[in-house]
């Protein structure tokens, strides 16, 4: 990354992407950072954590489902018994980019994509966070990493209103969550359109992250809390569409966790290493 790591040693790191924690693996005998990387699939969590210690990183799996809240719980309880946190990166996502999921699935009509999509992306990530925010209030240097997308860019927004809205400094929380129901309900009702919602569920879920990240950044303002576009990564998600690596997509993010004290920045939206415009 080209960034001084933080000078004091991380203890734990929940990722949830094999190929992010691979850009870990130099820092970890400098830092101590462990990674517990949190899968829904067991099995590939476990061989994801395998192939990682093969290559020389400190990492574990953890059966994380984030759009059940129980299993949220669970996890909490774990890295609480593992002694801390010190850096949460939510990279949990589902995406209906091709109507058949590259055919791997029956086609998904729009009007049902909207409730799975917002509750895994949106809300997933809202309630793995709150869970995780006591541990982070307890580190002596806390970072949260959201993964966004150029998806969830401003600019899909048609209104005016909603632009404003989603942007104002003064955006609660509980607001925002009230804002993505209205759009899961709006998309369900076939109205969406006629309101100033875009026509992607994915997007708006992750312009709801970016939203989200900048006010969890003034809300805990000890805590380093910054959101990415990766790029369009060729992952399992896109059945390996993407553009470029998932390793090369992994970049910011790492530079983020472990930014330096002294280069504290919270609140902004990021894209190559470079704070960029939502």
């Amino acid at each position: 990354s080209g960034q001084n790591p933080p000078s004091r040693a991380s203890r734990w790191l929940p990722v949830r992407t094999k190929d992010l924690a691979k850009k870990w693996h130099g820092s970890y005998q400098t830092l101590g950072v462990k990674a517990v990387l949190g899968c829904r699939n067991w099995e590939l969590g476990v061989a994801a954590a395998v192939e990682l210690r093969a290559e020389g990183c400190d990492a574990i799996s953890y059966q994380l489902d984030i759009t059940d809240p129980d299993s949220a719980l669970r996890c909490t309880e774990f890295i609480r018994e593992l002694g801390g946190l010190d850096i949460l990166v939510n990279n949990a996502a589902i995406c209906f980019n091709d109507p058949t999921l590259y055919g791997t699935c029956p086609p998904t009509p729009f009007a049902q994509q909207a409730a799975p999509t917002v509750s895994t992306n949106f809300f997933g990530t809202l309630d793995v966070t709150r869970n995780l925010l006591p541990l982070l209030q307890a580190s002596d240097s806390p970072r949260i990493v959201n993964l966004a997308s150029y998806a969830g860019r401003l600019a899909i927004l048609r209104s005016k209103e909603k632009m404003e809205t989603f942007t104002s400094p003064d955006l609660q929380v509980e607001e925002l969550e009230v804002l993505m129901r209205e759009f899961v309900r709006d998309v369900e009702g076939g109205v969406h359109a006629s309101k100033g919602w875009p026509n992607t569920c994915y997007g708006m879920s992750k312009l709801g992250v970016i939203a989200l990240t900048k006010a969890l950044a003034r809300d805990h303002p000890q805590i380093m809390v910054n959101s990415v576009d990766p790029g369009y990564c060729a992952t399992d998600q896109n059945a390996n569409q993407g553009t470029i690596s998932a390793e090369r997509g992994a970049r910011t993010p790492f530079m983020l966790a472990l930014l330096p004290e002294a280069e504290f920045v919270s609140g902004k939206h990021f894209y190559e290493e470079k704070e960029t415009r939502w």
